[in-house]
Protein backbone atom coordinates (compact mmCIF):
# COMPACT_ATOMS: atom_id res chain seq x y z
CA UNK A 1 0.00 0.00 0.00
CA UNK A 2 0.98 3.62 -0.92
CA UNK A 3 0.87 6.31 1.87
CA UNK A 4 -0.13 9.62 -0.21
CA UNK A 5 -0.69 12.73 1.81
CA UNK A 6 -3.90 14.29 0.69
CA UNK A 7 -2.30 17.67 -0.64
CA UNK A 8 -0.24 15.67 -2.56
CA UNK A 9 -2.81 13.62 -3.91
CA UNK A 10 -5.10 16.40 -4.91
CA UNK A 11 -2.25 18.31 -6.95
CA UNK A 12 -1.73 15.24 -8.56
CA UNK A 13 -5.32 14.79 -9.59
CA UNK A 14 -8.00 11.99 -9.54
CA UNK A 15 -6.42 10.37 -13.11
CA UNK A 16 -3.27 10.02 -11.36
CA UNK A 17 -4.50 8.97 -8.46
CA UNK A 18 -6.78 5.90 -10.46
CA UNK A 19 -3.42 5.17 -12.39
CA UNK A 20 -1.73 4.72 -9.29
CA UNK A 21 -4.14 2.47 -7.49
CA UNK A 22 -4.28 0.13 -10.87
CA UNK A 23 -0.77 -0.45 -9.45
CA UNK A 24 -1.51 -1.16 -5.95
CA UNK A 25 -3.93 0.68 -2.84
CA UNK A 26 -3.40 4.03 -2.33
CA UNK A 27 -3.99 5.17 1.35
CA UNK A 28 -4.93 9.09 1.71
CA UNK A 29 -3.67 10.87 4.54
CA UNK A 30 -3.82 13.76 6.67
CA UNK A 31 -2.03 14.70 8.89
CA UNK A 32 -0.22 11.32 8.70
CA UNK A 33 -3.29 9.49 9.25
CA UNK A 34 -5.28 6.98 6.92
CA UNK A 35 -8.15 8.72 5.84
CA UNK A 36 -9.22 6.51 2.89
CA UNK A 37 -8.01 4.07 0.67
CA UNK A 38 -7.96 4.66 -3.28
CA UNK A 39 -8.18 0.76 -4.54
CA UNK A 40 -8.83 -1.11 -7.84
CA UNK A 41 -12.07 -2.70 -9.25
CA UNK A 42 -10.70 -5.96 -9.87
CA UNK A 43 -8.40 -5.99 -6.60
CA UNK A 44 -11.67 -4.85 -4.70
CA UNK A 45 -13.39 -7.71 -6.83
CA UNK A 46 -10.86 -10.46 -6.10
CA UNK A 47 -11.53 -9.68 -2.05
CA UNK A 48 -15.49 -9.22 -2.06
CA UNK A 49 -14.90 -12.39 -3.74
CA UNK A 50 -12.78 -14.03 -1.09
CA UNK A 51 -14.86 -12.88 1.44
CA UNK A 52 -18.08 -14.70 0.36
CA UNK A 53 -15.85 -17.91 -0.30
CA UNK A 54 -14.19 -17.64 3.65
CA UNK A 55 -17.88 -17.14 4.64
CA UNK A 56 -19.22 -20.12 3.12
CA UNK A 57 -16.08 -22.40 4.32
CA UNK A 58 -17.03 -20.82 7.66
CA UNK A 59 -20.46 -22.05 7.39
CA UNK A 60 -19.93 -25.47 6.21
CA UNK A 61 -17.00 -26.17 8.66
CA UNK A 62 -19.52 -24.84 11.32
CA UNK A 63 -22.49 -27.21 9.93
CA UNK A 64 -20.35 -29.99 10.20
CA UNK A 65 -19.32 -29.31 13.55
CA UNK A 66 -23.10 -29.00 14.14
CA UNK A 67 -24.19 -32.35 13.00
CA UNK A 68 -21.00 -34.32 14.50
CA UNK A 69 -21.90 -32.84 17.87
CA UNK A 70 -25.42 -33.99 17.37
CA UNK A 71 -25.82 -37.33 19.43
CA UNK A 72 -28.85 -38.05 20.97
CA UNK A 73 -28.53 -39.28 25.27
CA UNK A 74 -31.35 -41.56 26.71
CA UNK A 75 -32.60 -40.08 29.63
CA UNK A 76 -30.83 -42.29 31.38
CA UNK A 77 -27.67 -41.22 29.95
CA UNK A 78 -28.60 -37.82 30.99
CA UNK A 79 -29.79 -38.35 34.82
CA UNK A 80 -26.84 -40.33 35.08
CA UNK A 81 -24.17 -37.90 33.92
CA UNK A 82 -26.37 -34.99 35.62
CA UNK A 83 -26.46 -36.96 38.98
CA UNK A 84 -30.20 -37.00 38.66
CA UNK A 85 -32.53 -39.93 39.34
CA UNK A 86 -34.53 -40.57 36.42
CA UNK A 87 -37.80 -41.54 38.17
CA UNK A 88 -37.48 -38.61 39.92
CA UNK A 89 -37.50 -36.33 36.21
CA UNK A 90 -40.53 -39.28 34.95
CA UNK A 91 -42.54 -38.43 38.47
CA UNK A 92 -42.48 -34.75 37.89
CA UNK A 93 -43.00 -34.82 34.21
CA UNK A 94 -46.12 -37.07 35.08
CA UNK A 95 -47.61 -34.27 37.34
CA UNK A 96 -46.98 -31.57 34.51
CA UNK A 97 -48.44 -33.48 32.08
CA UNK A 98 -51.89 -33.77 34.22
CA UNK A 99 -51.95 -30.55 35.69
Amino acid sequence: MTRVPMTTASRRGVSRLASDSEKNRVALTSHGRVVAVVDSAERLDADARLIRESAAAVLDAASDLASSRGKVFTLAETCQKLGIDPDRVRARADELRNS
